[in-house]
């Protein structure tokens, strides 16, 4: 038995048993024996030093022969880059989610725990190898909506309660219990908003549905969804699965958010007029659903006066869209102003654009979207339970402007009415109320 030798067990890089002496030489499994024990021979076997120095182990790694034949220095720094990653490798294999490690928290706690072992490499030299092995550990990317699997441990909540409620071809939604109750009580108003910035390559949307929550003063987000196209009918199976998920006979529509559109971001960003129309359209909601066909048609002819084609396209769109295809009280405030949708939603999706400097996989994007859920459902736990504050401060601050703004017009209304002005004349009015509105919003 060999005598002051301290031996560590690791991995060389091909994954196969590794042995280092004295924190200086590493050995690299050669051959058995008869008898079972192992020989290791000197990394350096096989380079140019061709170091002919050897150990054998026996079967519980305790030391039968260590031929001290190197004709190299030991090198302290390649042997604690060795531990390091043998280290890295071996308590990335111990997470159960692999998008849950944190690369240089990792490598800190690693480096802390090796203090016995100098140099210490530094997190450049390693941060390749992270990020590869935690590659290795990751579910196949999914690259098309038909990829989507039915079933996965990807579908559970920090909870272990279902996550994803229904999938198609064309849509995946994912619901927690927590969600589908707050989805269920708290209906007066339903937020909703898409983005696309953290949309999965081969879909068009991430869809998300946010209600408020009054005794508590709080926005929380109820579904999420991806959606492959943004087709009408995509929006209704929507809404039904969520409804039938919630066991919920939900009268009230969703509150809407005017989409923006992408067809006439150049007229948009040069000229001031089409600027101010464009972003009154997206104001239409509160204004008095009586005279929105009116105040459309003024803007129009604006516009064609203008010769905008662009901004004309997304007229028709918005016409098809939002005055055809959906009923005006799926997204009209004027009766209700009690929240605004930019606060309820955006705020909530610009979070979500930040998590992601590129758009992710499908993966990495449900699992923040769990960690998201769970928040919520821990804020929501505390403030119902009173161990939270409830924020004294109001969040619905434009929602006062707006409000006072409204009601102004409302009175100018009624005392036109009075003196018997045309509908033209009143038209004319909650267009500048419009305009208005876009020094609020």
């Amino acid at each position: 038995m060999e005598e002051n030798i301290t031996i560590y067990i690791s991995e060389s890089n091909k994954g196969e048993e590794q042995i280092i002496i004295n924190k200086q030489y590493k050995f690299n499994f050669s051959h058995s024996r008869k008898d079972n024990s192992r020989v290791y021979k000197c990394t350096e076997y096989k380079k140019n030093n061709k170091c002919k120095s050897f150990i054998i182990l026996n079967n519980e790694k305790e030391i039968l022969k260590y031929e001290r034949l190197h004709n190299h220095l030991g090198n302290e720094y390649s042997v604690s880059l060795s531990v390091m990653k043998h280290k890295i490798k071996d308590e990335i294999k111990k997470h159960s989610n692999p998008f849950d490690i944190k690369r240089k928290r990792l490598y800190n706690e690693i480096s802390k725990e090796m203090g016995f072992i100098y140099p210490c490499p530094e997190y450049i030299s390693v941060k390749t190898l992270i990020l590869r092995s935690i590659n290795k550990k990751l579910p196949s990317n999914v690259t098309t909506f038909n990829e989507i699997p039915n079933e996965s441990e990807y579908y559970k909540t920090e909870r272990n309660e279902d996550f994803m409620i229904f999938k198609n071809s064309d849509l995946v939604i994912f619901q927690s219990p927590f969600q589908a109750k707050l989805f269920k009580k708290y209906n007066n108003d339903i937020f909703v908003d898409g983005t696309f910035y953290i949309a999965p390559k081969f879909s068009q949307q991430v869809f998300i549905t946010r209600t408020y929550v009054k005794e508590l003063n709080s926005f929380y987000t109820t579904s999420y969804a991806i959606l492959r196209n943004k087709k009408q009918k995509t929006y209704k199976m929507l809404f039904n699965k969520l409804k039938q998920n919630s066991n919920n006979n939900i009268i009230t529509e969703p509150k809407n958010k005017l989409k923006k559109n992408e067809l006439c971001r150049n007229e948009v960003n040069d000229d001031e007029k089409i600027f101010n129309y464009y972003k009154g359209i997206s104001n239409l909601p509160f204004i008095n659903p009586e005279y929105i066909m009116d105040i459309f048609s003024l803007i129009k002819t604006k516009s064609i006066e203008k010769n905008s084609c662009q901004f004309l396209k997304f007229l028709e769109y918005f016409y098809e869209t939002y005055l055809i295809g959906y009923d005006m009280k799926s997204w009209n405030y004027y009766n209700n102003i009690e929240h605004i949708t930019n606060n309820a939603s955006e705020s909530l999706n610009n979070s979500l654009n930040k998590l992601f400097p590129m758009k992710p996989n499908f993966y990495e994007l449900i699992n923040k979207l769990k960690e998201h859920e769970h928040l919520s459902y821990y804020d929501y736990q505390m403030k119902i339970k009173g161990i939270w504050r409830m924020k004294k401060k109001k969040i619905k601050t434009k929602t006062d402007e707006i409000n006072i703004l409204i009601e102004k017009y409302k009175n100018k209304e009624a005392k036109l009415i009075n003196i018997k002005y045309n509908r033209s004349d009143l038209s004319k009015l909650w267009f500048e109320c419009l305009t208005n509105l876009n020094n609020i919003l």
